[in-house]
């Protein structure tokens, strides 16, 4: 059986260590790089030319390329033959659509035995998507409350500058990591609060806490 090759992006490095320790003796998958940031990630995908690309959504402080959302659509868009398995602590069915929708061809929680990572390759091994028995698929989006159908209108920048603000950061510090300017990102976010209907930022939190919206 030809070895599934592997490239592992996490900006922790003893993630990356206990990675490297778990895969070792596992004779069907070869690691051929771990990095840190989503530039070595991108330089690792064009150099090593892996079967799947394994990335933690959020890697910040990368002045080249984007995290989140951004990265996953980049490497779906511009290394098609790279499959893209993303390891998350984010459960909330709006992020985990959002994320098929960019390019993944699965989402593995952070919270998950060890195994389900290994679960999740084989399926990718197969050519199938890996829907994780808890999550929402995304042709399901439809299916959920009225605030995820509210959300769902969110388009992904929107979702990544979201994400960011109610994690705390400035409209500049955002406007920094993602490489745009601090009027587009405002812009983003005026339009974000149009969608869900809110009319300040205090209800723009509330919001988001109350239905989970970016967990």
């Amino acid at each position: 059986m030809k070895k599934l090759r592997l490239v592992f992006a996490d900006d922790h490095p003893l993630v990356l260590a206990g990675i490297r320790d778990f895969f070792a003796n596992d004779i069907r998958f070869d690691i051929t790089a771990c990095v840190t940031t989503p530039t070595e990630l991108i330089e690792c995908i064009i150099q090593e030319k892996p079967d799947v690309a394994i990335t933690d959504l959020s890697m910040p402080g990368d002045t080249r390329h984007n995290d989140g959302l951004g990265l996953i659509s980049y490497i779906a868009n511009h290394f098609p033959q790279t499959q893209i398995l993303v390891v998350t602590m984010m459960s909330n069915p709006l992020v985990i659509a959002s994320l098929y929708k960019a390019g993944a061809s699965g989402v593995v929680l952070k919270s998950d035995p060890p195994d389900t990572l290994k679960i999740a390759l084989e399926a990718l091994r197969m050519g199938r998507q890996f829907l994780h028995p808890s999550l929402m698929a995304p042709q399901t989006l439809h299916q959920q409350p009225a605030d995820i159908q509210l959300a769902s209108a969110l388009s992904r920048k929107e979702i990544e500058v979201l994400r960011r603000f109610i994690s705390g950061q400035s409209p500049k510090d955002i406007a920094y990591d993602l490489n745009r300017s601090i009027k587009t990102i405002s812009n983003q976010k005026r339009s974000a609060m149009r969608k869900l209907h809110v009319s300040n930022d205090q209800e723009l939190i509330v919001f988001c806490a109350r239905h989970r919206l970016l967990d």
